[in-house]
């Protein structure tokens, strides 16, 4: 009786040691040892370019950003198909490390136009004022893309000192220097901004024209300046811009000058005026 006891003894300790299958297999994974993940910068070395585009793809803003963009710099250096410097110029952009612009520079005179407004963006991102010279040199580039890539940059970076550089640019045709220019011009720029009325498309005129208007610094007389071109230029697509400024008045608007848009409104023709029927100054 006693050996039948201490044999149903030994079979019940016996099954309560028997685990799953799958806690077995989770157990033996986790203690085998694994080699630590390599740091992309050494991933960037491979010889497969489907990797090497993920590996690239992968690159953000972290720690490791130096190491990385020197990692991509030599990539760069050693020259690589086209698919594989836009995604290494994107990544730069990115990583937005200094480590990186000496080939950035090299890379804004590259033969390809995209590979050109893609350096050119990733010097914005390092959003250092010792750039602003060399991206204002985009607006004279030969593709009016990167031109217009250049300019959106100096107006989103308010690179202040950019604004004559713009307003040539914009006389040469650079739409998107108009905006910009709305961003960086000082006061006595909208005059020579006003000239440009009737001779470029006025919606690219009107984005410029909103965002002088949403200046802090731009004293009110300059903005009902504006406000009294606009009502010169008239017309629907001036009626719907002013509509617009009152609906949602600029974040620095004063009374005096919701009071002139208004009445600025109330007399704007939808059909723009006839040369000898404008207002005179």
């Amino acid at each position: 009786m006693a050996l039948a006891c201490a044999l149903l003894l030994s079979l019940a300790v016996g099954a309560l040691r028997v685990r799953p299958a799958h806690a077995i297999d989770a157990e033996l994974l986790a203690s085998q040892s694994k080699e630590p993940a390599q740091p992309l910068a050494k991933r960037l070395q491979t010889h497969d370019q489907t990797e090497l585009l993920l590996v690239l793809d992968e690159l953000a803003p972290s720690p490791d950003a130096d190491r990385n963009a020197r990692a991509v710099a030599e990539l760069l250096r050693a020259g690589q198909p086209d698919v594989v410097t836009d995604h290494a110029l994107d990544a730069l952009a990115r990583l937005g490390s200094r480590e990186a612009r000496e080939v950035l520079v090299t890379f804004t005179r590259h033969r390809r136009r995209d590979a050109r407004r893609r350096a050119y963006t990733a010097l914005a991102q390092l959003k250092d004022a010792r750039d602003a010279g060399l991206i204002a040199q985009g607006l004279r580039d030969s593709a009016s893309e990167v031109r217009n890539n250049a300019a959106r940059w100096l107006g989103e970076l308010r690179v202040r000192e950019a604004a004559p550089d713009l307003q040539r640019a914009l006389e040469q045709g650079v739409t998107d220097a108009a905006a910009a220019l709305g961003r960086v011009g000082d006061a006595a720029s909208v005059q020579r901004y006003d000239s440009l009325v009737g001779k470029l498309p006025l919606p690219v005129m009107l984005k410029g024209y909103a965002n002088y208007l949403e200046r802090a610094e731009l004293p009110e007389a300059t903005k009902l300046h504006i406000v009294a071109v606009l009502e010169d230029v008239s017309g629907t697509q001036v009626k719907e811009f002013l509509a617009e400024r009152l609906k949602s008045p600029p974040k620095y608007s004063t009374p005096r000058l919701q009071q002139a848009l208004e009445s600025t409104l109330s007399r704007v023709r939808p059909a723009p005026a006839q040369p000898s029927e404008q207002r005179q100054p």
